[in-house]
């Protein structure tokens, strides 16, 4: 009817208007006259103009808000875009110093976001790549392999970049990066960065990257980077063909050579011709690809490089002289670069000693200030056999030769040229580095093993022992006093060699050094001012000792990834000096690693647990010659429920689950001791102790191992320290002690009766009252016609086997004394048992 009316708006346009198609005005039934039907005409023109305006804006507005939307995610990528450049500005090589605004544009966007799932591997060390990654989101862990075990160095948080010089160059990853959280990283391939980049930005971007190899250059890495950018300026770049001889090991040099491409194999003929301070157990073939660099030495001294030097693949290298070095600045500060370059040479050199070669280089500058420059004339005499060791000297330039017969036959020295008549004597030294009398340093009386002559002018670093002495030898007894590194388990040469890797921290009076519950992995020894030692107890800190000079904390976390035991802060200001995991696994051999870490789990056991805590050192060092370690796989069952063991353990590694009935207790983690309060009289286990990390280790000791460690005579004396502390511990569990301080309980349980039962005998009887609180100590019970309402529940720890009963009659009324109690049990021995009594009415005196 609206069509025949003459309306336009077909139906759906008026239903998507909204408006409603009234019956009383589209009713087929209605007469319409005249007048009705012009009003009905005019009244739907207007409809449909407005209909039509209605759609009209419509469609205006939502082409504004497409625009809007448009503009919103233009704007979101261009911020994205923008927080991509900061980051990519970030990395030295992509800087503004390098890239122009454009074409660090262009980069961003040839940047490929990719998201890995925590524990991914993103780059491995050792591995070659071609991609640099930034962090856009989330942590990752820098890791490295040190002695077979994998160690974290470094945490990398959003905008870290990793990876930078591989887009340049086929240099292996130094490091393993892994994601520590669901990560999301931007990398750059080298494939994209040559497309984007033009010929002559990306030979500024090497010259760039050659200043961060420069970190690894000792000659190098202490100059400052434009120092280092105007050197990198002035490498002379050489080819080599495959299998060409690049130089032999009699050739003396006066140029550094630092790889670019391609790889070379360093050989010397015979280990007899190593320089001394060489590993006895390093292979005498190395081969260097990019990033390596040969001749450092020769470029001061002109001293020969040593090895024969041959391309494995064709080799691109690149080369400078000291002259040309020196040539990079200007005329006003080539004095200073030549004092630095000569000192970071001396640096090095002192690093060929053992004792110094990891040392902190806060401890390192002082030592290197103390050594002074000494000549010698040819077949002047430097040191003579037998006579004491004055000094350590170490080789600048020249010739020296060791004679170890008496110094009235120097005749029989060798020329310049000839060789020794007896070819068991060492050859002449020409290696600078090479060093003598480093016995000194570990011990006063050393004397000389041989006569050390000039053959030519020779020039050399004089050290005094006393510099390195005041260094060392008051931290060496700090770290003796620490029974992890004492001189049972290390010998003065290994404490040595851990002194000079401490590194010294300073706080201020309140700040805090480690926290309770946290993870970590340094020891620290306080060399000045005083730190309190905290613990939360019932949800506050409590103060519960003093650290002075010398004392030591931590030390268990340079083993183990066990939590912090207690919170250490500065009480005034601190000087402390720390050494971590890595450090320690660096220098030492295994089977030292093997050994500390047996005393170590001692150590954890004993701090733990309170049965064993007041042992002597000697029996704690004896205790973990006895520790029996296993490592356990997932689903692994380390302690099963009702098995009779007579060991407790401690978790080293992993998590565990503590399950009981086949319901799951919770898990624990490392650091967690198992059995202790079953293993004294080979109680049953209360719950079992499953594995459930993929892997766990853990350590065992049984109290039959632990009474072994006695001295002649001894036993029963430890046996009723044992019983002592192990009386102590099932006191301590009670409710009313929780808040109770340690001197509090050992005097609580001196009041405690010892009462024993034979099987049959009723402890407790229902219906008469209880006057007594009852621990059993060892042996088994039965409680049985139990009411309802008979609190015979320990309320203690859920996964300790019930132990304490009577403790309902402890109750008091409101009046604050002991109300009456009738027991609503029977308690009756099934075995031979032992129980702590302590009558209601002491323990009532005792709490109050």
């Amino acid at each position: 009817r609206l069509i025949d009316l003459g309306a336009s708006a077909p139906i759906s346009r008026l239903a998507v208007s909204g408006l409603p198609l009234r019956e009383d005005l589209l009713s087929a039934s209605a007469p319409i006259s005249g007048s009705n039907r012009s009003l009905g005409l005019r009244s739907l023109r207007r409809l449909n103009m407005q209909i039509e305006g209605d759609a009209q804006r419509h469609e205006v507005r939502s082409g504004q808000m497409a625009l809007k939307q448009a503009g919103i995610n233009d704007m979101i990528a261009t911020m994205r875009s923008d927080l991509r450049g900061s980051f990519l500005r970030k990395v030295p090589l992509l800087s503004r110093n390098v890239l122009t605004d454009e074409e660090q544009r262009r980069l961003v966007g040839k940047l490929k976001p990719w998201t890995f799932p925590s524990g991914h591997r993103i780059i491995v060390d050792g591995e070659p790549g071609d991609q640099l990654y930034i962090l856009e989101g989330g942590h990752c862990e820098v890791t490295k392999v040190i002695n077979g075990r994998s160690h974290t160095v470094g945490v990398l948080t959003k905008g870290a970049f990793f990876g930078e010089i591989s887009v340049l160059y086929d240099i292996p990853r130094t490091a393993t990066v892994r994601a520590s959280t669901e990560v999301t990283v931007l990398s750059l391939s080298r494939s994209d960065l040559c497309a984007t980049v033009n010929e002559s930005q990306l030979e500024r971007m090497r010259i760039i990257a050659r200043t961060q190899v420069f970190s690894s250059i000792p000659l190098f890495s202490p100059l400052d980077t434009e120092v280092k950018i105007r050197i990198a300026h002035a490498f002379t770049k050489n080819t080599y063909r495959e299998n060409a001889i690049i130089t032999g090991e009699t050739h003396a040099t006066k140029r550094i050579y630092i790889i670019e491409s391609g790889q070379v194999l360093m050989e010397a003929k015979s280990k007899d011709l190593l320089p001394s301070f060489w590993p006895v157990d390093r292979d005498p073939k190395i081969i260097l690809g990019p990033g390596g660099f040969f001749g450092m030495r020769g470029l001061l001294y002109g001293a020969p490089f040593g090895f024969n030097i041959t391309a494995l693949t064709e080799v691109e290298t690149l080369s400078i002289s000291y002259e040309e070095i020196l040539d990079t600045s200007p005329a006003d500060e080539r004095g200073a670069l030549k004092i630095a370059l000569d000192r970071a040479m001396r640096g090095f050199l002192l690093r060929q000693i053992p004792q110094l070669s990891h040392m902190a280089e806060e401890f390192f500058s002082f030592i290197l200030d103390s050594a002074e420059e000494v000549h010698f004339k040819k077949w002047e005499v430097i040191l003579s056999k037998d006579d004491d060791l004055e000094a350590v000297y170490v080789l600048e330039k020249g010739m020296v030769a060791e004679h170890y017969g008496e110094r009235l036959g120097l005749a029989e020295l060798p020329s310049e040229v000839e060789r020794p008549p007896d070819e068991d004597a060492p050859p002449p030294r020409v290696m600078p580095g090479e060093f003598w009398g480093a016995e000194c340093l570990r011990d006063k009386k050393a004397k000389a093993s041989a006569t050390l002559v000039a053959l030519t002018d020779v020039s050399m670093l004089r050290l005094p022992p006393v510099a390195v002495w005041k260094v060392l030898q008051e931290e060496r007894q700090h770290l003796a006093g620490i029974p992890l590194l004492s001189e049972e388990v290390l010998g003065k040469a290994e404490q040595y060699l851990l002194v000079g890797l401490l590194k010294p921290w300073s706080f201020e009076a309140g700040e805090t050094i480690i926290k309770e519950g946290d993870v970590g992995d340094m020891l620290f020894v306080l060399e000045k001012g005083v730190c309190d030692a905290v613990k939360v107890q019932n949800g506050q800190e409590v103060v519960v000792s003093q650290l002075k000079k010398g004392a030591f904390f931590g030390e268990l976390a340079v083993m183990f990834d066990m939590p912090r035991s207690a919170t250490v802060r500065a009480a005034t200001d601190v000087l402390a000096l720390s050494l971590c995991r890595e450090d320690i696994f660096k220098v030492l051999s295994p089977e030292k690693i093997q050994k500390m870490s047996q005393i170590a789990s001692t150590q954890a056991m004993l701090q733990n647990s309170k049965m064993l805590l007041n042992l002597e050192s000697e029996e704690r060092l004896a205790a973990a010659q006895r520790v029996t370690p296993a490592t356990y796989k997932r689903g692994d069952i380390i302690v099963l429920e009702g098995e009779v063991t007579g060991k407790f353990h401690l978790i080293e590694q992993g998590e565990v689950l503590l399950m009981k009935n086949g319901r799951e207790l919770g898990k624990q983690y490392p650091g967690f001791l198992i059995g202790e309060g079953h293993c004294m009289y080979g109680q049953p286990s209360h719950c079992s102790c499953v594995a459930f990390s993929e892997q766990v280790s853990a350590i065992s000791l049984s109290v039959n191992d632990i009474l072994a460690v006695a001295k002649t005579g001894g036993r029963p004396a430890l046996e009723r320290r044992l019983t002592r502390n192990y009386r102590r511990m099932l006191v301590s569990k009670l409710p009313q002690m929780k808040k109770k301080p340690e001197e509090f309980i050992a005097a609580a349980s001196s009041h405690f009766e010892v009462v024993r039962y034979s099987p049959g005998d009723l402890i407790i009887e229902k219906g008469r009252r209880l006057d007594a609180l009852s621990i059993i100590e060892s042996g088994q019970v039965y409680a049985r016609d139990v009411e309802p309402d008979a609190e015979i529940q320990d309320p203690n720890s859920i996964w300790e086997a019930q132990r304490v009963y009577g403790i309902e009659s402890l109750r008091q009324n409101e009046r604050g004394l002991l109300a009456d109690c009738l027991a609503g049990y029977n308690l009756v021995a099934t075995t031979p048992v032992s129980v702590l009594q302590l009558k209601c009415s002491s323990a009532h005196l005792l709490l109050k």
